[in-house]
């Protein structure tokens, strides 16, 4: 069976990196002070990142992939595979899902993930479900891991600009956080961004949670990466390095880019934690799309 394999920008890869995997991209869209971009294609989260520095009160939104934009990414392949595989944003966090799969129902040749997953579990799962078609297992039993829960993950923002500006946190609120140094910590879980709880300075917290999962970690198991996406925080280094003291030198460390998707939402700066399962078939191909310390 031929399949093609086609990602979403929540999946934190641009259109170049997911054709180097082999697979191709559909950009969520997103407005920046009135200008229109495509997110993996001319608009990644450095670039938001150089905008948001150059000007802290930029206007930005973000939104679905227009239906036609879809299916042109689509017809490129529809004749020449047996089975196109579309795996998105999860469900909980955009409208996107659920419009990909009312477009492409009547369509037996594509089959569109019900995804509750975002950033490098998407191309993990990917991965994997590759390695499973290469090793013979039918289409449909390759698919099943999709299903699977993720690992813990821990986001803390570095500012509550974001926060404020999409109204998940008041101005009082932040005037206050700020002034007593404190920081939410947001966990993603069952395809939806929740609270997880409050913390005392951005990088005490980041050490904190680092070390609580270092210490629930199974550690017969070499298989785990602290995996750190990230919005192109500019101290990832000096963060980086404090880990690796907390974990007494884990040697297992990736950091990735935070989709600019979510970068947009969570803030420029924002660092997610999480200990990740990267078995040794998709190891090489995970970690080209990461810088491992």
């Amino acid at each position: 069976m031929k399949i093609k394999i086609i990602v979403d920008s929540s999946s934190g890869l641009s259109q170049q990196e997911a054709q180097n995997l082999g697979w191709d991209l559909i950009p969520l869209n997103a407005e920046i002070d009135g200008k229109p971009y495509k997110i993996g294609i001319n608009l990644d989260v450095d670039e938001f990142a150089r905008m948001w520095r150059s000007n802290k009160k930029i206007n930005t939104s973000t939104f679905a992939t227009p239906p036609g934009v879809s299916q042109e990414v689509i017809d490129k392949y529809i004749d020449n595979y047996d089975k196109i595989i579309i795996y998105s944003i999860s469900k909980e966090l955009s409208s996107q899902n659920s419009s990909l799969i009312t477009l492409f129902k009547d369509n037996p040749k594509v089959h569109v993930v019900e995804s509750k997953k975002i950033s490098y579990l998407i191309v993990r799962d990917l991965l994997l479900f590759e390695q499973k078609i290469n090793n013979g297992v039918s289409f449909d039993k390759a698919i099943e891991h999709f299903n699977q829960k993720n690992e813990k993950l821990l986001l803390v923002p570095q500012f509550n600009d974001a926060l404020v500006k999409g109204g998940r946190l008041s101005k009082a609120a932040a005037m206050i956080a700020k002034l007593a140094k404190i920081v939410p910590i947001i966990r993603f879980e069952n395809g939806i961004l929740e609270k997880e709880g409050l913390g005392r300075v951005f990088t005490k917290t980041l050490d904190k949670l680092v070390k609580e999962l270092f210490e629930k970690l199974p550690k017969e198991n070499e298989n785990y990466y602290l995996v750190i996406p990230h919005a192109d925080n500019d101290e990832i280094e000096k963060i980086i390095n404090s880990f690796k003291l907390v974990t007494n030198n884990y040697p297992r460390i990736a950091s990735i880019k935070l989709p600019a998707d979510i970068s947009v939402h969570t803030g420029i700066g924002a660092v997610c934690v999480s200990f990740a399962e990267i078995k040794d078939e998709i190891k090489d191909k995970f970690l080209s799309i990461a810088k491992v310390w």
